[in-house]
């Protein structure tokens, strides 16, 4: 009796906490990527309004911008080889991110993201690549940086406080029934007994 009442309210417990986890996973990373998305078209629309001339007018403007840049995310001006040029913090000129969001940002000529382990210090991060164009055509990528340590640690204390209710819940639950059980079995023990008793030849 037990098992069959508990165990179908522990399975519907188990699906609410795992969907509850994975929404609040996605909605956490989604809104994180769309402000990243946001800022980086934002940034690059500025670069192509600046009316810069030449190359060194273009470095000048990514140099001063990362060097002036104070923000906890990572920001970067990378070439259409998917090289380095200028960056805020971590990785140096001439070496290369290795993500999709770079190589699809040139190739499409679109805000492109990337969720997951950084080739270069294997730490999970979330990149938004904006294309930066220069006389109709796009000649490297603004990139911002950002890592999901944080992130990760926030989804997990809301996992483990939704475990926590859960438990909780189920806990009330083999409690409420196993008093609900004690009080229908004691009362039949007792009439079992007497009956054993009845058919021993004792009739008093």
């Amino acid at each position: 009796w037990l098992v069959n009442a508990v165990l179908p309210i522990v399975l519907v417990v188990i699906a609410i906490v795992t969907v509850y986890t994975l929404g609040v996973r996605r909605t956490y990373y989604s809104a994180m990527r769309s402000g990243l998305e946001t800022r980086a078209r934002v940034a690059a629309d500025n670069f192509s309004s600046y009316g810069l001339k030449s190359y060194s007018e273009y470095f000048r403007y990514a140099s001063i911008t990362a060097e002036t840049f104070e923000e906890k995310d990572r920001l970067q001006f990378i070439n259409v080889n998917g090289r380095v040029q200028v960056s805020s913090y971590g990785l140096t000129a001439g070496t290369q991110p290795g993500t999709s969001d770079v190589t699809e940002a040139v190739a499409t000529g679109k805000p492109a993201s990337f969720e997951g382990l950084d080739p270069q210090t294997g730490e999970r991060i979330l990149s938004v690549s904006a294309p930066l164009r220069f006389n109709g055509r796009v000649i490297g990528v603004l990139r911002y940086v950002t890592a999901l340590h944080e992130a990760d640690r926030s989804v997990l204390v809301s996992m483990a406080v939704a475990i926590g209710v859960a438990l909780l819940c189920v806990g009330l639950a083999i409690f409420s029934n196993a008093i609900f059980i004690n009080n229908v079995v004691e009362p039949v023990a007792v009439v079992s007994d007497a009956a054993r008793r009845i058919s021993a030849g004792s009739y008093g």
